[in-house]
């Protein structure tokens, strides 16, 4: 399983409830290996039979105990209806901790006691007592784990799958992130989210906000008036041509406003519509264009902040420095 997962570069996750909105961080991705981690460990005290020696039962017994403590606490998922015999399994196995390798020091701080030869062997009694609490555990765990909601994620084209389930905004260019607004990356993680969860309709929608987003700093610096917001991508766009038809410096590109133009019309005004539902081609294709977009409108904006025009307006003609071919 392990090998089918690293060829196939997919994720196991845990949903802790229903992912009403994937921009809400409602999701934890998990190491599976961590199950068989805790099961090994319950396991070795399991094994132990009739009386044992304090050095045989000490470490299945302290492993067993931190991994109860481990699980109780929420890692590697948080429990529901197992926590009451969880909590009754940890206890047992910390009155063993306490009574046969625990001691109090000349300060009265407790300490932990390694077996030595000379001690008596753990009863009979005290294994079997703590092997019931195994089973009563197990047999509730079993149930809950059965209705927990634990997911196979697929690699979506190249993307690495942990990436665009946390960090999807890390495509972006290092050097271009403080010229991206905060909320346009929020939602460019969200619309990671939905891709690799296939919620592609809303992976669409997260995607054209993170462009409007953009859109809107965009806007705000080159028709100077940063933080005015216009009703619509239409109107930000007809209010930039216009600004670029005065040919100011800086001065948006018209490469640029035709791309975010050509976005509106073919993605932009269509997903708003209910019935209209985004395949995996044209999610992936939106999500390519939007980072297309949001990439060239930061280098705008950096490069307008130094006071730099950038020589990329293709569209319209002339190049700079000479005749479009």
């Amino acid at each position: 399983m392990g090998e089918y997962l690293s060829n196939k570069c997919a994720e196991v996750v845990v949903l802790h409830s229903v992912i009403a909105d994937a921009g809400e961080s409602d999701l934890e991705r998990i190491n599976p290996f961590s199950f068989y981690e805790f099961a090994s460990k319950l396991h070795a005290v399991s094994a132990l039979s009739g009386e044992v020696s304090t050095r045989a039962g000490f470490w299945p017994i302290w492993q067993a105990r931190n991994a109860m403590e481990t699980l109780i606490k929420g890692d590697p998922i948080p429990i529901g209806i197992s926590s009451g015999k969880a909590q009754t399994l940890r206890e047992r196995l910390d009155n063993v901790m306490k009574d046969r390798f625990e001691t109090t020091d000349q300060k009265g701080e407790k300490r932990i006691r390694f077996p030595e030869e000379s001690d008596q062997p753990i009863a009979g009694y005290m294994i079997d007592w703590i092997k019931s609490g195994i089973t009563e555990f197990e047999t509730v765990f079993a149930e809950e784990m059965r209705e927990t909601a634990t997911y196979f994620v697929p690699r979506r084209g190249i993307y690495w799958t942990p990436a665009l389930v946390d960090s999807a905004d890390e495509t972006f260019p290092k050097e271009l992130l403080s010229f991206i607004p905060q909320k346009a990356r929020e939602d460019w993680k969200s619309a990671g989210r939905c891709l690799a969860f296939n919620l592609l309709s809303a992976s669409g929608f997260h995607v054209a906000r993170a462009v409007e987003a953009c859109l809107e700093s965009y806007y705000g610096l080159f028709s100077g008036k940063p933080g005015e917001t216009l009703h619509s991508w239409y109107d930000y766009i007809k209010a930039l041509k216009e600004i670029a038809a005065k040919e100011p410096t800086p001065c948006p590109l018209a490469k640029t406003l035709v791309e975010l133009d050509q976005m509106r019309e073919d993605y932009r005004n269509p997903i708003v519509h209910p019935r209209v539902v985004l395949s995996e081609g044209d999610a992936r294709m939106l999500f390519a264009n939007g980072e297309s977009l949001i990439i060239a409108m930061a280098q705008e904006i950096a490069l307008a902040a130094t006071g730099i025009q950038p020589a990329l307006a293709l569209v319209g003609g002339k190049e700079a420095g000479g005749e479009a071919s």
